[in-house]
């Protein structure tokens, strides 16, 4: 009996581990507005009143979608200089995440710069409410797209 009594308290907590595990992963399920911004050194290319970004997150897989909120209209496919205006008020990026207390790790499998498919970059990550603020170093020199890395600050507010 007192066995019998030990094993489900061994259950009992494993079965309760398990929830705290997944409490971290379902408590960033779901869409996000990007409310607030900072990059250091700043991008010139974006300024968050002029973009509209929202990330969603699922049990496993992250997708970030970025338009101009102003983003050039197309009168025909075929002309390269709108198409090309079009694209650079375009952003998109997506893949699978793992969260490990306070590192938050997206493995990009989808990015607008493909130097980035195949990497995985960790971010720390804060709570405040309903918003997730993501804090860390987003590389760039190694990937030959600046000469230094970027500091990067998010703060996302969830999408009700």
């Amino acid at each position: 009996m007192r066995a019998a009594v030990q094993v489900s308290i061994v259950v009992g907590l494993l079965i309760a581990c398990q929830g705290c595990a997944s409490q971290g992963a379902s408590r960033m399920e779901g869409t996000w507005d990007l409310v607030e911004a900072k990059y250091t050194p700043p991008d010139p290319n974006f300024n968050l009143t002029e973009w509209r970004v929202i990330k969603t997150l699922t049990k496993t897989h992250w997708a970030f979608l970025s338009q101009k909120r102003a983003a050039p209209k197309l009168t025909s496919w075929t002309n390269d200089t709108e198409l090309l205006a079009a694209a650079k008020a375009f952003a998109a990026g997506g893949g699978t995440y793992t969260l490990d207390g306070d590192t938050y790790t997206e493995h990009i499998d989808f990015f607008n710069a493909p130097n980035y498919v195949g990497t995985s970059v960790r971010w720390k990550i804060t709570w405040e409410g309903d918003e997730w603020i993501q804090t860390g170093v987003f590389p760039m020199k190694a990937f030959g797209l600046g000469d230094q890395d970027m500091e990067l600050y998010e703060r996302y507010r969830r999408v009700k």
